[in-house]
């Protein structure tokens, strides 16, 4: 298994602990023995999400609109969640749309590449399971995506569709842990939030591991950009980020201000998540070079009214409404 070496000076205590690697995690390679099947029975990204992202991943005057139709007309469940939202009360502006390539122009290229994900990505985790809602779980990753993505423009990150992937894929480690390990997750899951902690926290004190381990593994299996593999390992302690740690930040400070905005996992979690936020921004305004014209308290405020509208977004497409 691939690893980083990282530096390991002044990080103290804390969510230090979630970025360890996953090959230096005795507790997790003790775990895993045994689940190789397990491991390997977890669904990867969806090749047609897989294509749909290659297209859209460029600037949106490039954009080839009747091959984003082409594409999602080869999944039928995801050209019928574009056909609904295309005609929902969000988006409707006249008669009804009654093709994949009405539908996507309609939509816009960012808004049919958060509906293609999220029709994609809710697949890969199991329908039933009983502490996380896997909707609950999505919209969180959604709306996290949307935020770092935003944010990743705001301060003239390079990348903001990489931003956007990160912020997505930032929990799959939730997904190994409640199929390999689903008695002790679940168990930590329903912990957080009858006592309102970060599930991180009851997550490693049940498994000796996070999901930011575990996650490392399933991003290593999907064989995702390393930058993304670090994002995954370490959102929850971005000192520790060697490849991208302005990527990391990003990713990290947008999932904060999701928790706390009640799009996280169904719960307001004490502390609440933005108390911790400025070891996050220093890293920024280092890496990314407009962070240090503007302020993490004016990037949140400006985001009040767009959050609205991730809420909105993301209660229509996983609510039928």
């Amino acid at each position: 298994m691939q690893t980083v070496s990282r530096p390991m000076e002044n990080l103290g205590e804390g969510n230090v602990r979630f970025s360890q690697p996953a090959a230096a995690n005795l507790k997790l390679l003790q775990a895993l023995e045994g689940k190789d099947d397990l491991l390997a029975s977890i669904p990867s990204i969806p090749a047609v999400l897989h294509s749909l992202l290659n297209e859209l991943d460029q600037p949106a005057d490039n954009v080839n609109l009747l091959r984003v139709a082409e594409i999602i007309s080869q999944d039928e469940s995801l050209a019928a969640q574009g056909l609904r939202m295309a005609n929902s009360a969000l988006f409707a502006r006249g008669p009804a749309i009654d093709s994949v390539r009405g539908a996507v122009r309609t939509l816009g290229t960012s808004r049919t590449r958060d509906i293609a994900v999220s029709c994609g990505l809710i697949r890969v985790m199991p329908s039933r399971m009983q502490a996380l809602d896997p909707v609950v779980f999505w919209k969180h990753s959604l709306a996290c995506a949307i935020v770092a993505r935003k944010l990743a423009r705001s301060v003239g990150f390079g990348d903001p569709e990489k931003a956007y992937l990160g912020g997505l894929l930032h929990d799959i480690g939730y997904i190994v842990n409640l199929i390999l390990f689903s008695e002790q997750t679940n168990a930590a899951i329903e912990k957080s939030q009858r006592e309102r902690l970060f599930p991180g926290e009851a997550e490693y004190s049940a498994l000796g591991f996070s999901h930011c381990q575990s996650g490392e593994l399933l991003a290593r299996r999907w064989n995702l950009a390393e930058a993304l593999v670090e994002v995954i390992l370490c959102h929850h302690h971005t000192a520790t980020a060697v490849i991208n740690p302005g990527l990391v930040a990003i990713v990290s400070l947008a999932d904060r201000l999701c928790r706390t905005s009640n799009l996280g996992f169904g719960y307001a979690e004490l502390p609440d998540p933005m108390d911790s936020w400025e070891t996050e921004w220093i890293i920024l305004t280092q890496h990314c070079p407009l962070a240090s014209d503007m302020t993490w308290s004016a990037f949140v405020k400006d985001s009040e009214s767009y959050l609205e509208e991730i809420h909105t977004l993301v209660a229509a497409m996983y609510t039928g409404s």
